[in-house]
């Protein structure tokens, strides 16, 4: 492929800040009355590519515009889209959003797109020239090589991969009487923020075609040359050929090798639990007790509630976890700083404004950043007297949101530790487990690194370590390779 630096004002795909401008300034042209405009642009390019049993099965180029204005005048607010970009479209979406507001003369607070905080701006470089500017030819290549190494092995594979850029924009324009609907808005407060980012991503299964064992490698970032498509296929296959032939172990309590993937897999409900507002209800697992005297739920805010070794933060400028700064303040977070709960995330529109009068910032709890420590795989297999090494996990789900129990699947290889060494391959098994549970029994932690976390939208990804733990409840058998 040749090597080339994107040029955004040139390139069809998506739509450079300038054009942006000039859409946003367009639409606003068609604005007649006081309030408050939000004007919404986004852009997308996408190329993908599925294949299995060893054939391409799918490949496209897709892309988009898309324009959302929404119209806050007084209590009343309205909103529209289009993908049109003539003048007759935009002026028609707008006249749209006006309807649509005086229909609404009573609005929510989730109504509303609110002013973002006052905390610095973030600009994670989260764009690569190396993701952009993969070609459907090289995407058809890559596949078919990752498919030949598996059939030569005999092996059926399939996968998926996929290389996008997008745009995102959004233009708060606010007069300074919102309530005066009769005058031009004129002397107005305008914001602007555009942003570009691209996504990369790479999976793939191998499975023996008789059913009698399956691998799996995956990885996800804004950077495609970060994504080692050849070592994720071979890891792939690899994987399934030391999973043939499973043998059935009686499920139990066992000490367990999770494997990055695995561990994200796993704790990801955990992270969708760290809500103040739930626990504030006196629901979620953060929850401390009723406090009579003054009748509310007190949280467990400054408690110990995991192994000190574990801390957990989100960063939005970390380029690694690829978080796209959209229409909402964000900020830096640490939720568990060495086993301490430290901060719970604020719901803006409902929670942080009329209860705590602060304008806090938001995050995406799906995209975080784990300590971790010196132990690889390799030592923690070889330290474990009996075990099970885990690759990744599957429809997991949580079944009690207090304390945060869940239940999923083991998938694409699961082995036996005993004596320090892999035994056998075994059948698939379902957990029973709290991430909290398995959090206060760690053994030991390896060096994060990131994993495959897909998003259709953004190239979120999230750095999570392999950790060793014990007790691990596995309750029944899965017939599934």
């Amino acid at each position: 492929m040749t090597s080339m630096t994107h040029d955004p004002a040139v390139d069809p795909r998506i739509l450079s800040e300038e054009e942006t401008r000039q859409i946003i300034d367009r639409v606003r042209s068609f604005v007649t009355g006081g309030g408050t405009s939000t004007v919404e642009v986004g852009s997308w390019w996408s190329g993908e590519l599925r294949w299995a049993r060893n054939r391409v099965s799918l490949t496209s180029d897709r892309r988009n515009i898309s324009v959302t204005i929404q119209r806050v005048v007084g209590h009343s607010v309205g909103s529209a889209s289009t993908n049109q970009l003539d003048d007759v479209s935009l002026e028609s979406m707008v006249r749209a959003a006006e309807r649509s507001a005086r229909l609404k003369t009573v609005a929510s607070m989730e109504d509303f797109k609110l002013p973002e905080p006052k905390l610095p701006k973030v600009s994670p470089l989260i764009w690569s020239d190396a993701t952009f500017n993969a070609t459907a030819k090289m995407r058809g290549g890559l596949a078919t090589t990752l498919a030949q190494n598996a059939e030569a092995k005999g092996m059926q594979s399939a996968g998926f991969m996929r290389m996008a850029g997008a745009t995102s924009a959004l233009s708060m324009r606010q007069s300074h009487d919102e309530a005066d609907v009769g005058r031009e808005v004129g002397g107005a407060r305008t914001s602007f923020r555009y942003n570009r980012y691209t996504v990369g991503e790479c999976s793939m299964t191998v499975r023996h075609p008789q059913g009698i064992g399956s691998g799996w490698a995956g990885l996800s970032g804004y950077d495609w040359s970060a994504i080692d498509g050849a070592r994720l296929a071979d890891r792939a296959l690899q994987k399934c050929l030391a999973s043939l032939n499973p043998v059935a172990v009686e499920p139990g309590r066992f000490t367990v090798i999770l494997e990055p993937q695995a561990v994200y897999d796993f704790i990801q409900p955990l992270m969708l639990s760290t809500s103040r507002q739930a626990a504030e209800a006196g629901q979620g697992p953060f929850v401390d007790h009723f406090d009579r005297t003054l009748r509310l739920y007190r949280t467990k805010l400054g408690m110990k509630v995991m192994d000190d070794r574990v801390t957990i933060s989100h960063d939005p400028n970390d380029p690694l976890l690829g978080i796209v700064p959209r229409d909402e303040g964000l900020g830096p977070i640490t939720w568990f700083d060495h086993g301490i709960l430290k901060t719970l995330t604020n719901d803006r529109l409902n929670h942080s404004l009329p209860l705590l009068n602060e304008d806090l910032p938001s995050v995406r709890r799906n995209s975080f950043r784990m300590s971790g420590g010196a132990a690889t795989v390799d030592d923690m297999i070889a330290s474990t007297e009996r075990g099970l090494v885990v690759t990744r996990f599957a429809n997991v789900r949580m079944l009690d949101g207090n304390s945060v129990l869940c239940t999923g699947l083991s998938r694409d290889g699961i082995w036996l530790v005993e004596k320090g060494k892999i035994s056998k391959p075994v059948k698939n098994m379902r957990f029973r487990e709290s991430p909290l549970f398995t959090l206060n029994n760690l053994l030991e932690l390896g060096t994060p690194v990131p994993v495959f976390a897909s998003d259709r939208s953004e190239p979120f990804s999230a750095i999570v370590p392999p950790i060793k733990a014990q007790d691990f409840s596995f309750t029944s058998l899965a017939d599934a390779v």
